[in-house]
């Protein structure tokens, strides 16, 4: 069991990725009309869990069919896959049948959503699904041909969000949109500073990621901007009111970025300081959904301000 809650990337806090946009999605439909159903949230959180392990199983089992994590040397919490193929837990034909019965299991929860929520559901749906499955399926590959970052982004930002704040109320809006790009960006830094200590693997099997196409110097700047964007897109949106006051208190990560950015403005040349940089993204992220939850769900006490 404990190889099984590794390989779906519970121990290093994946699932958390997912639970961020969805729960804020349903946030936001709380602050704009303090009502919320808790068993609709509970489905739609065990839908996009079941297909966000499926996704995780895949990747690692396309990795390893790849022969990136099997070459690769550098071990980190955050990257080089979990291991579990490589140090013998579980044979790789077994990831792949239980990442096509995880697919399944989140199919059956969508449908089920979507039969209680309304069809323009299922496009969300059909788009994450096709996402997670293709992201190192070959031959599509997506994670492979330098566009995994974006639909990262697009995932576990908008789509998710949207679909958290869709199954609540049964639209989308600007608000939800605007949160969605904040903490997808997010998510893209992510997975873009994971990729650093993967270079040398990932370049020689040719997963031409962008730290593989543009080397993990540049790499590492776009993590910083794809934070700072992410920043300046919350600060916008607190302004111009399509976010509610409340955001504001997200703000308060900066100082957190700016440490981590400033660190990363000197050469590294130690896989040690790039795992600090791993882990402080994603506590930043984690800040950041804290902070706007507590401000949504104060709006969805007091009205939105």
């Amino acid at each position: 069991m404990k190889a099984w809650i590794r390989a779906i990337g519970f121990y290093r806090g994946f699932l958390l990725v997912s639970f961020v946009p969805t729960s804020l999605g349903a946030a936001v439909a709380f602050a704009q009309t303090s009502g919320f159903s808790w068993g609709l949230f509970a489905l739609t959180m065990l839908a996009v869990w079941c297909s966000h392990a499926g996704t995780n199983l895949l990747n690692d089992y396309y990795d390893h069919v790849s022969g990136t994590d099997d070459i690769n040397e550098v071990r980190t919490p955050f990257s080089g896959g979990t291991r579990v193929i490589q140090e013998n837990m579980l044979p790789a034909w077994k990831l792949k049948i239980a990442a096509v019965i995880f697919f399944g299991i989140g199919a059956v929860l969508f449908l089920t959503l979507i039969s209680l929520t309304g069809w323009p559901l299922l496009l969300l749906v059909v788009f994450g699904l096709a996402s997670g499955w293709f992201y190192t399926w070959r031959p599509v590959w997506l994670a492979y041909r330098g566009f995994g970052e974006l639909f990262i982004l697009l995932n576990f930002g908008p789509a998710l969000v949207w679909t958290g704040y869709y199954t609540q109320l049964r639209s989308v809006d600007l608000t939800s949109l605007m949160i969605g790009l904040i903490v997808g960006l997010w998510a893209a830094a992510i997975i873009t500073i994971n990729e650093v200590p993967d270079y040398v693997a990932d370049k020689a099997v040719g997963k031409n990621n962008l730290v593989v196409r543009f080397g993990p110097a540049l790499g590492i700047k776009l993590w910083a901007t794809l934070l700072y964007v992410a920043l300046a897109l919350l600060v916008g949106g607190v302004f111009t009111g399509i976010l509610p006051r409340t955001a504001a208190l997200a703000m308060l990560v900066t100082p957190l970025i700016i440490r981590l950015t400033d660190r990363a403005s000197r050469p590294i040349e130690e896989i040690a300081e790039v795992t600090e940089l791993c882990g402080g993204t994603i506590k930043s992220e984690v800040t950041v959904w804290a902070l706007l939850l507590v401000g949504l769900i104060v709006t969805g006490f007091q009205g939105w301000a």
